[in-house]
């Protein structure tokens, strides 16, 4: 397999940093690596009730999402990856 198209050292270095993805804007709060993706939180503060371990649902947190980074084969960037606009 050929060496990634973005390495995990540039990936990491989007984290802090707000974009718009489909129209609404993120913020990039984590990368993770399998599969590899980059998990964003979107501007709207409190968009959706978080439960605690207990089940109680009391706080609440804006909504996040996963992004794929790589295409299926892993030589590509994903398209929902390539929406984004910094």
């Amino acid at each position: 397999m050929s060496a990634p198209l973005i390495g995990p050292d540039q990936l990491r270095e989007l984290i802090g940093l707000s974009f718009m993805w489909k129209n609404e804007r993120y913020t990039a709060i984590e990368i993770i690596d399998h599969p590899p993706a980059l998990i964003a939180q979107k501007h709207i503060p409190a968009s959706v009730i978080q439960s605690d371990v207990h089940g109680r649902a009391h706080r609440q947190i804006s909504a996040s999402v996963s992004i794929p980074i790589y295409s299926a084969d892993g030589l590509q960037l994903h398209p929902e990856f390539l929406l984004i606009k910094f």
